[in-house]
């Protein structure tokens, strides 16, 4: 991981920056591996090392700053992030109860006329299971036989395609049109019922995921869904 250290925390010294990042160099292994023991996963613990750095030197003094420190300042901020998310999670949840029938239907009719529409049969696959069911990336790739940098890269392109308003290439060419209504109708049912086995007992019928045609390229803009809302 590349330290970034934030210069807008000035000080009257000129050598002040230079000692904080060789102070911080020294400290980051220990400080790695504590943000990679609370997080659990490498996206989480980068930016929670990221945002340790940053607090212990916008609210101490280098000469306070030590390993038994920004562990501390490590632990406060993940215990933070857990409380949000929990809080989010408490609010979807809500916001899905409270939400008139006819409306949800729509929206998810919506979200997987989107994904069949607008992502290749692989890609839709992956992000219904990543997004909406918070499936592992280890997981998917199990259950597509699969490597985890493959998930991982095929969701990376899939969150491209819906999240820019861009020249895009068309996704005709992978899929066969009885398996575009299959596989929509598979997305529709799981997040109706919101359960992902539908979808995952599914999936070794989907012949065109094993498909990897080379894609043609084509101009189609479009309005995506608010990701937030698509995993509710």
């Amino acid at each position: 991981m590349q330290l970034h250290v934030n210069r807008s925390f000035s000080a009257n010294e000129g050598g002040y920056h230079m000692e904080v990042e060789r102070q911080f160099h020294q400290l980051y292994p220990k400080l790695k591996k504590y943000s990679y023991f609370l997080a659990k996963n490498k996206w989480d613990a980068e930016d929670l090392i990221q945002e340790t750095f940053f607090k212990a030197m916008k609210h101490y003094h280098s000469s306070e700053i030590s390993a038994a420190l920004l562990n501390k300042i490590a632990y406060h901020e993940w215990m933070d992030t857990v409380k949000k998310r929990k809080v989010e999670v408490f609010k979807t949840s809500e916001e899905k109860s409270k939400e008139d029938p006819a409306c949800k239907a729509d929206r998810l009719i919506d979200l997987a006329k989107l994904l069949v529409n607008h992502l290749t049969p692989k890609q839709a696959v992956i992000f219904m299971l990543k997004e909406a069911f918070s499936y592992q990336s280890g997981e998917i790739a199990d259950l597509l036989d699969t490597t985890e940098m493959a998930v991982k890269s095929t969701l990376h392109r899939a969150k491209n395609r819906l999240n820019h308003n861009t020249s895009l290439q068309s996704i005709d060419s992978f899929w066969q049109e009885e398996e575009r209504k299959k596989l929509y109708d598979l997305l529709y049912r799981s997040l109706q019922a919101d359960d992902p086995v539908i979808l995952i007992d599914c999936i070794s019928t989907l012949h065109s995921l094993a498909e990897t045609p080379i894609l043609a390229k084509t101009t189609h803009s479009y309005s995506p869904l608010n990701m937030y809302s698509m995993a509710a």
